[in-house]
């Protein structure tokens, strides 16, 4: 019997690993390729240089904006039929859409349609990742083994490395590809990304229809309330859920995305900056299994906090190795604060989203919970920390923001009975 639970946490942590891995393989490939692939072929050169990368950042951003309505729909989907069931769909979806990205005609081929066809691919890319995270972290809580909690925070923590392990992958494939000549990379070069995840998603669709995963759910019962109902009872458990998020997620954005303002506008090289960023994220995923262990003796709730804590004692420091442009500083930066700073939270925060919710609406609640604190911090962060240092000239009110969202997090750890919803779930699993 061992046997059986140690190959089903096995299959679901994998399973749930690629899933991340395809999903943030095509975000960062999508990122890279917005101002490199998408603004050169896909839109108008007849317009200011200025609005044509309005146009691509518009149709990014829609992505983004559209994945709490994935949530809620996969999510319903999860908590009637199953995660399984939900994932296998958001995988076929989130790839096939990456791989036909890779398939579109060019504006000069087509005019308009090239970017509505892009702006419609990218939707249907947002809607389907809105349901992943949630499901898949769902589907390694429902095989984990009985009365070995080290174990499940363990498979959880590695899933999430599959973020860090996607956004590596996709960096360093347009890194890569950008070696090309210039004619045969806009020409179809650049497309062998997008068609590259086919392999990944095949290897996920196949594990998430093997029978270990499927035998594991429970399925609610039909009298019981779905996500509304419990919200009514409970309105607070979604905002503390968003809560949580913010810390995480508004971190690793200004990191990641305005961090590489940050360091343009203080002259450092893009190949130095790129080079800190992907060490800083193998070192965060490397570390999110450690974190993963430390939560099973002193609980996840307090090895987040220590997350935000260390966040908030670190983005000093980092801005002003990155604004020196010495090698060993900007790459010592990024990994220190991704490892230290970002790393602790996403162990762990799938434990905290998941316990906010009862079985029977736990896939749709997590989701909506995990994407609203995307769509409005890791969303919104970037943007409001471009406009702040381009108006200021300085990162003082950065700082000041980026202490507004380790106070929110930890409200939202602590306020409100939070710790009393946490317990009284858990023991429904």
């Amino acid at each position: 019997m061992g046997a059986i639970w140690v190959r089903t946490v096995k299959l679901a942590t994998i399973s749930a690993m690629i899933g991340n891995v395809v999903e943030w393989y095509d975000f960062a490939l999508y990122t890279a390729a917005t101002p490199l692939v998408f603004s050169r072929i896909f839109f108008s050169q007849q317009h200011d240089p200025f609005l044509t990368q309005i146009e691509t950042i518009a149709v990014f951003a829609l992505g983004f904006l559209v994945r709490p309505l994935g949530g809620m729909i996969f999510g319903a989907i999860g908590d009637r039929y199953g995660s399984v069931t939900s994932l296998r769909w958001t995988l076929f979806i989130i790839g096939g859409a990456t791989a036909l990205i890779g398939t579109l005609p060019t504006y000069e081929q087509i005019g308009l349609l090239a970017p509505l066809l892009l702006l419609v691919l990218r939707l249907v890319q947002g809607i389907a990742a809105g349901g992943e995270w949630a499901g898949s972290t769902l589907v390694i809580g429902q095989a984990r083994p009985p009365g070995r909690p080290d174990q499940r925070n363990m498979a959880l923590a590695l899933s999430q490395s599959g973020v860090a392990l996607g956004m590596v992958l996709g960096t360093a494939t347009m890194w890569g590809l950008r070696h090309m000549p210039e004619h045969v990379f806009l020409s179809w070069g650049w497309r062998f990304g997008f068609l590259a995840t086919l392999p990944f998603v095949a290897v996920g669709l196949f594990l998430r229809s093997q029978r270990e995963l499927s035998g594991k759910e429970t399925l609610p019962q039909a009298r019981q309330p779905r996500l509304m109902q419990f919200l009514r009872q409970k309105p607070l458990t979604v905002i503390r859920g968003v809560g949580i998020r913010l810390a995480e997620n508004g971190g690793i954005y200004l990191i990641s995305v305005f961090g590489l303002v940050y360091g343009r506008a203080h002259h450092v090289p893009d190949s130095l900056l790129l080079a800190g960023m992907t060490c800083g994220l193998i070192a965060d995923g490397l570390a999110m299994p450690f974190f993963g262990w430390l939560s099973t003796r002193f609980g996840a709730a307090q090895v987040y906090l220590a997350g935000i804590c260390a966040l908030v004692l670190l983005i000093v420091p980092f801005f002003w190795v990155v604004s020196t442009g010495q090698p060993v500083a900007v790459i010592g930066g990024f990994v220190l604060i991704m490892m230290l700073g970002h790393a602790p939270m996403i162990a762990v925060e799938p434990i905290l989203l998941e316990r906010l919710f009862p079985p029977f609406c736990q896939y749709s609640g997590v989701a909506l919970a995990h994407e609203l604190g995307s769509t409005l911090a890791g969303g919104i962060s970037p943007f409001l920390a471009t406009v702040l240092y381009y108006r200021t000239g300085s990162v003082t009110g950065i700082m000041v923001y980026v202490f507004l969202l380790a106070l929110g997090s930890a409200m939202a750890l602590y306020r409100s009975g939070m710790h009393e919803v946490v317990e009284d779930h858990s023991s429904q699993f």
